[in-house]
This record gives C-alpha cells, structure tokens and sequence, in this order.
C-alpha cells in the first residue's frame, strides 16, 4: 500500500471532542464526535449531505463492542432519531467533500459494510436486519468500493477495530505461523491489525487454572456466537478470526496462560519473537 497522509482538525480543540478527518487525494471526510458533542456535530454544513454513519459503544454488560450501521440521503434529518439509543458513545460519519454520494451509493456502502462487519464478528452489529445490496453500474460500483475502503482505513486509524482491512491481503507473503499441542493444532499469520487465526484451527475445549477470566469470556463468546465449534473433545474455528493479539490467541486456544511471541512458530520451529527480532 503507497503511503497516504490524513488531516485532523480538532474542531472543540480536545482530543477527543468533535473533529473532522480527511484522507488526503480522496473526497472523503470522516466526522467523528462523542455523545456530548452531538448537537454540534448536527450543526455541520456536512449533515445537509447523503452519508453514511456508525454508531459505537462497549456496553458493559456485552463480550464485545456493538454497533449501529445506518445511511441517509439527507444525514442531518436522520441522525436525531438515534438519541434514543442509549448503547452508544461515539459516532463517526462519512460523507464526500464534493456530489459524489447520493442514495443510491450510500445504501450500497451501507449494505456491504453491514456484510464485512457482520463476516468478521469482531463485534456484535444492532441493526434489525441486513439492508439489500442496492444495485448500481458497474463503474458506480467501483466509486462506492473505493470508498468503502477508504471508511475502512478511517476506522482503523480512529482506533474502531470493528472490521478488518483487505489491504493486508494484497500485501507480501506473511510466515505461516501454527501451534501443535496434542489434539491442538493451530494456524495463523501476525498482521499488522492483529494475529489472525485460520478457519479449521483447533482449540483446548477445558481451559486449565491459569486461563485468564477474559480467556475464559472470549471463549464462551466464541463458541456462542458460532466461530468456534464444540467438537466434543475439541474445539474448532469455522472462520478466520482475528485477535487483539499473539498471545490472546495462543492462551485461547491453548486454555492456559501463554506467551504468543514463543508459542506460535514456523514450520521450521523459529518462533514469533525470532521473526520480529530479525
């Protein structure tokens, strides 16, 4: 990926107040705002545009981040309606500098950021219902691809780890790294988001004394939410996962307490730490 540059304006002059994000040499904008600066946020020349918008919270009671993906041709005549949702504490809206959105586009972008979302299970999605992918020209679909990408590396660079990027996917070859401990038999690769972990891995299905309570959280999450399978013996990922990290993962699924940077290692035994050392 060539390198790209991102202006930030602290419009409240705090860190953490209402501000506006640009990727430079593309027409998007990002506005993000916690819940107290709402109505400044709905103040914005940028809300009598189409966009597309995400709601985030960490509900204390939920394993898992949730969040809210919506749309609107005009955003400042949709947004109020969410003040009666209480489970959020920062929204991020995205809308272009120049006409490039309509309704059109921002269903479309809404509907397939629902499907990565909702694919990746890196945090658990309040919508109702999945919206239909609306269907647009092929080159309009491009714009709006291009788009959705540019949301994506947004996201991840305000800190909302809520879907993976597909950038790394187009970047070099990355060591395949595995853990094989009796019935256990692991694989994944360290990326730059986090250590993803195959579909197809296995996983100690009793967790031993030193498994950490958020081990023993994520597990349970897991399993509910179907990317682990109960195998009996064993437990089984039925989809790529990716985790905070190396040694999250490896104490997941070898229910114990456990250093990723040694556990995880090539096939000619060279571990995660001998990688990242050379």
């Amino acid at each position: 990926m060539n390198p790209r540059k991102i202006e930030i304006l602290l419009l409240e002059r705090k860190p953490f107040g209402l501000r506006f994000v640009d990727l430079l040499g593309t027409t998007i904008r990002a506005l993000v705002a916690p819940r107290n600066s709402f109505d400044k946020l709905l103040k914005r020349e940028e809300m009598r545009k189409a966009g597309v918008y995400v709601l985030y919270g960490e509900p204390p009671e939920k394993n898992l981040p949730l969040v809210y993906v919506g749309e609107a041709d005009i955003l400042g005549e949709r947004l109020p309606a969410h003040r009666s949702k209480d489970f959020w504490t920062d929204i991020i809206v995205f809308t272009a500098l120049g006409e490039t959105l309509d309704k059109a586009g921002v269903r479309y972008i809404e509907s397939v950021l629902i499907e990565r979302i909702q694919r990746d299970k890196l945090v658990d999605v309040e919508n109702d219902a999945k919206p239909r992918i609306k269907t647009l020209s092929e080159a309009n679909m491009a714009v709006m691809n291009d788009f959705i990408e540019h949301v994506v590396v947004l996201l991840l660079v305000l800190g909302y780890k809520i879907l993976r990027s597909s950038e790394d996917e187009v970047e070099q070859p990355v060591p395949r790294l595995h853990i094989s401990k009796d019935v256990i038999s692991a694989f994944g690769r360290n990326t730059d988001e986090g250590f993803l972990v195959y579909a197809n891995s296995k996983a100690r299905k009793k967790l031993l004394a030193s498994a950490s309570p958020t081990v023993t959280k994520l597990q349970k999450a897991l399993v509910e939410r179907g990317i682990m399978k109960d195998l009996g013996t064993h437990l089984v990922f039925t989809q790529d996962y990716l985790f905070s990290s190396a040694s999250l993962a490896a104490s997941l699924i070898l229910g114990r307490s456990a250093n990723g940077l040694i556990e995880w290692r090539t096939k000619d035994n060279k571990t995660l730490k001998q990688l990242q050392e050379n």
